[in-house]
């Protein structure tokens, strides 16, 4: 059974960052209890790669990115579905659709739109070193000021060798309704927004349809021999 966990409290305030006085803090592990807002990328289920440093719209955020050195293209980072590896932590792609950041020492944010929420995450997972040393996630202030700052590496590292689409749950809470935004960097990271990257109430594939129509087909007919059992029953009582 997962649990939700906290790990440490921490006022990483940054320089000209206006930090809500006396926020505390901590580093969500589990989405079990979860009470903030999702993240619904099926407006970016295309299939193809978007480069983009923002701002844009992303379901109820506004995304925006920093380029940093070590970056694969050049061209921001990548909104929407498209192979990609992550060195020890696996492969992603298909399906999964997902904000990638492709820098080692670059990030990316999304401010939301409707006003500040107590807690804040995604699923997300990062390359292991030495491509990006120090994944890390941010809580934002109204201003897009991070006032609150967790290594993951060292708090709550991430560990899916060899693993296709899997994606850890990792989150902001806060004492007060404070959170804006988060932002995410310091490797190259996928946030999504389920743990295998498939989008919320996404077509089912063919196959799935197949399964589901099987299914009926086998309800059905269980319920026709029920029927007929219970006529028979009737007629020998």
């Amino acid at each position: 059974m997962r649990t939700t966990a906290a790990l440490g409290v921490a006022i990483a305030l940054s320089i000209g960052a206006t930090a809500p006085a006396n926020a505390i803090t901590n580093l969500l592990t589990s989405d079990v209890g979860y009470s903030g807002p999702g993240l619904n990328l099926s407006a970016f289920q295309n299939g193809n790669y978007n480069f983009t440093f923002g701002p844009i719209t992303v379901d109820q955020y506004t995304f925006t990115a920093a380029p940093g050195g070590g970056g694969n293209s050049g061209l921001g980072s990548v909104v929407g579905q498209g192979s990609y590896g992550l060195n020890g932590n696996g492969s992603f792609g298909g399906d999964a659709v997902y904000i990638g950041v492709d820098s080692a020492t670059g990030y990316a944010q999304l401010m939301l739109n409707g006003g500040p929420v107590s807690q804040l995450g995604f699923f997300m997972n990062y390359a292991a070193p030495p491509f990006g040393d120090d994944p890390t996630i941010w809580a934002l202030d109204a201003l897009g000021n991070p006032f609150a700052s967790f290594d993951l590496a060292t708090l709550a590292p991430i560990s899916t060798p060899g693993g296709f689409n899997e994606f850890e749950f990792r989150g902001i809470s806060s004492d007060s309704a404070d959170i804006y935004g988060l932002r995410f960097g310091g490797s190259y990271i996928l946030v999504t927004g389920t743990a295998n990257g498939e989008v919320i109430g996404g077509v089912p594939e063919p196959a799935t349809w197949a399964m589901f129509l099987l299914g009926f087909g086998a309800i059905g007919f269980t319920m026709r021999r029920r029927r007929a059992g219970a006529k028979l029953m009737a007629r020998l009582a």
